[in-house]
């Protein structure tokens, strides 16, 4: 299995270097970033994704927690806090895991990672070595490249799968299909369309061009677009 990547947002020096190092020594994680704020945060989780965050609670501007709030997508957390008392909060957005600080404890802090990565695998969010889906074609489950995947589009009771050789009509729903997809590769642009990310060709603020089809972006997924790509 790949590295899970990581970021730090934690305000206190001294807490700030155990975290990096304890992440460093587990073998499994690969820091991508670290701040010291969260306002320092903020612009870069917009454009750059993690599997997992080590967020503090209370910090200057905003809580972890605000933060965390704050994100179009949702990566696993592991908090990092000397305050106890969030930990209600913190567990009833759903975070992986709650350290009280200071984070010495080697054992304790690899079993949180450790939780994280079950986690992912059970979700096939980082961990789909095959890279395929199997979709039920009459009474045969037909093995599906998600690389070949240009987009899909709601018809319905059924989805429609294109690919650059054939469609395919499964009977499912695309919020069943998204749930199963690399939210880093495929993402939903309208009620009716998921899209390959790496397969589109242009955006206007109305739609975007994938293989010569124009399919139009609705402005409830329009950010999530965006923020998935890379603008220069």
């Amino acid at each position: 299995m790949d590295k899970i990547s990581c970021a730090i947002v934690e305000d206190d020096a001294i807490s700030m270097t155990l975290a990096e190092s304890l992440a460093q020594r587990t073998g499994l994680l690969e820091v991508k970033a670290t701040f010291n704020t969260p306002d320092l945060a903020v612009p870069w989780l917009a454009s750059n994704e993690v599997d997992l965050l080590f967020l503090d609670v209370e910090m200057p501007g905003m809580t972890g927690l605000d933060l965390f709030r704050s994100l179009s997508y949702k990566p696993e957390v592991i908090v990092i806090s000397a305050k106890p008392h969030y930990a209600i909060e913190a567990f009833d957005l759903s975070i992986t895991d709650y350290l009280l600080k200071p984070i010495k404890d080697y054992p304790r802090f690899l079993a949180a990672v450790n939780k994280v990565i079950a986690k992912i695998k059970s979700h096939g969010r980082a961990d789909n070595p095959d890279e395929a889906l199997f979709i039920k074609v009459d009474s045969l489950l037909l093995k599906l490249n998600l690389e070949s995947v240009l987009w899909v589009e709601a018809f319905g009771d059924y989805i429609k799968i294109q690919t650059a050789e054939k469609v395919h009509t499964v009977y499912s729903t695309l919020k069943k299909l998204e749930e199963k997809l690399d939210s880093k590769k495929f993402v939903r642009v309208h009620r009716s369309f998921i899209v390959n990310i790496s397969k589109i060709t242009n955006i206007n603020p109305n739609n975007l061009e994938i293989h010569k089809k124009i399919i139009p972006i609705s402005g409830t997924y329009r950010d999530d677009l965006l923020n998935s790509i890379n603008i220069l």
